[in-house]
């Protein structure tokens, strides 16, 4: 019997078509199945709703948002942290037909206003202790025609958050007035449903356009790939303005039947402590979050958590250890906010693949070219290209840029700017980003690999590895590290360690030893920056070569 409950519990392929895949009809077909089991929690309020009652929410917000003049294909600018109203909305918008601009909410100046000017919101809904941010830059928005202002933890926002130079409306006092009547719309799977921003680091941001199907299917794709079940609890503390949160999180519980517990914000110190009151079986990290976790002291109660699956991307050299220490199973996947995620390493694959991004996912395509996009051998790096075998499934392409969707949709395959290599079975190894691979003297050097072979060192708490220019024009391996609290390393104990586990042309030169390194509030550390500060005191960071340090070869 058992057996049979987790058949039963687990997600299956055909409970949505593809024509089905629009915000609104999963919405009806999960309130029909699940209407009274209790969907969305607020951990530092409490605030609870069903599956019927978040329905009920993102109709008023549809309704809401109408009343604002908001129609089909019209874009709203959203710039709020987590929260059930934000939710909401974005269901809301998609229940429309209207389209989700979500803005990183540290965004200010000159970027939030290319944010909302590139991706021609009409109305922006905002928190309250953002509007300030927002008033800087409104009178330059000539298509933003009013906002609406979103109070803390739902309530009334205050009168002078709301004088703004552009018509404001508090968000409470509307979806207050408003009912849960479900709004008229002809919406397709093939329908845009949300902007999402790049990060930009070779030029502007560029807006990647996902339809239903394409944002629904991060979550169909991951609830079958990993086997989500009806009973999970999915854990969310990263931000709900990205991809991962927001789609291959909140969406892959929403489709699986299961549940979701949001915090505001990840925290390395309260981290296992909400897992254990939230009940969750299932999180995400991103960037370093595995790192941050991994540094903490042991506790006596880290195995005392319902923990089954967690995605880790990238994956740590310490997994096992990982694992062992908090009794759960790390899997790992393969995405990119331009296109969507298409691979999956999940549990039961063999132990000899920990560390890979797993095989194609069902409905995509991947590939290693050359240059010349032909397909490389077994274990030859190269470049990933990958593509969906049904339509709508992915994104269709940078908003208001054609060249740049042209020129990654090259030869019928996007091309993801990442070397990765294929083994004889099948399993995708990632190596760098083209753009992280460091060239010294003749040598291609991966970045990834000489921060992994950092992290195994037992003081080593996070770490950074980048290209640095040398005022002779050469490019050296500069490594910015911070340390676990109560360590002590040298720099020379450091280089001392790469040189036992790496070519000798892989050894940092020059190494930092930070007390923390900048990241965004995805958790990605910021390497340019480091890059740019390293690169600007050259001369007062500690060498390799002036301290004397000869690598055997």
């Amino acid at each position: 019997m058992p057996c049979l409950h987790a058949m039963t519990d687990t997600y299956q392929r055909n409970n949505f078509s593809l024509r089905e895949l629009t915000i609104g009809q999963v919405l009806r077909k999960q309130r029909e199945r699940f209407g009274s089991k209790t969907f969305l929690t607020e951990l530092w309020t409490g605030r609870q709703w069903t599956y019927a009652e978040l329905d009920d929410f993102a109709s008023r917000a549809a309704q809401v948002l109408r009343g604002l003049g908001v129609q089909k294909g019209q874009h709203v600018g959203l710039m709020l942290g987590n929260s059930g109203e934000h939710l909401a909305l974005f269901l809301g918008l998609g229940k429309l037909g209207a389209v989700s601009v979500p803005v990183n909410t540290a965004a200010r100046g000159d970027l939030l206003r290319y944010y909302l000017s590139h991706g021609d919101a009409s109305l922006v809904i905002v928190d309250e202790v953002l509007a300030p941010r927002l008033a800087e830059v409104l009178p330059q928005l000539d298509l933003v025609r009013s906002v609406v202002v979103l109070g803390a933890d739902g309530a009334p926002s205050a009168k002078e958050s709301l004088a703004l130079p552009k018509p404001a409306h508090d968000l409470a006092t509307l979806l207050a007035a408003a009912s849960t009547q479900e709004p008229k719309a002809e919406v397709k799977c093939s329908d845009l449903l949300m902007l999402a921003f790049t990060s930009g680091t070779t030029g502007p941001s560029k807006a990647s356009m996902l339809p239903h199907a394409a944002a629904l299917t991060y979550g169909t794709s991951a609830a079958e790939a990993q086997g989500y079940r009806e009973s999970d609890v999915f854990y969310i503390c990263l931000p709900l303005f990205h991809n991962n949160a927001l789609l291959a999180a909140f969406c892959a519980a929403l489709v699986c039947g299961g549940s979701v517990v949001i915090s505001q914000r990840f925290s390395a110190s309260r981290f296992m402590d909400e897992i254990r009151r939230s009940g969750a079986t299932i999180t995400n990290f991103l960037g370093a979050m595995s790192n941050f976790l991994w540094s903490q002291p042991p506790r006596p109660d880290d195995t005392d958590n319902r923990l089954r699956l967690v995605s880790m991307s990238p994956m740590p050299g310490f997994i096992p250890e990982f694992e062992k220490r908090f009794d759960l199973k790390a899997m790992s996947n393969y995405g990119l906010s331009d296109f969507g995620t298409v691979s999956a390493f999940v549990p039961g694959a063999p132990a000899s693949k920990l560390g890979s991004i797993g095989k194609a996912r069902r409905d995509f395509e991947l590939r290693v070219v050359d240059d010349d996009d032909f397909e490389c051998a077994p274990d030859e790096v190269g470049e990933l290209v990958i593509r969906s075998h049904e339509p709508w499934r992915a994104t269709t392409g940078y908003y208001k840029m054609p060249e740049a969707t042209l020129a990654a949709h090259r030869n019928q395959w996007f091309h993801t700017g990442d070397r990765v290599r294929c083994d004889a079975d099948g399993y995708f190894w990632f190596v760098d980003r083209k753009k992280d691979c460091i060239r010294r003297r003749g040598e291609n050097i991966s970045a990834y690999e000489v921060e992994q072979v950092i992290a195994r060192f037992d003081a080593v708490a996070n770490v950074a590895v980048f290209p640095v220019k040398t005022p002779e024009g050469d490019e050296e391996v500069g490594a910015s590290v911070v340390l676990r609290e109560g360590q002590a390393l040298s720099e020379a104990e450091l280089v001392q360690h790469c040189a036992r586990n790496m070519s000798y042309f892989m050894v940092p030169r020059y190494v930092q030893l930070l007390p923390e390194l900048p990241i965004t509030v995805n958790q990605k550390v910021e390497k340019f920056r480091l890059k740019q500060a390293m690169e600007a005191a050259l001369d007062s960071v500690w060498d390799r070569e002036r301290s004397g340090i000869v690598l055997e070869r």
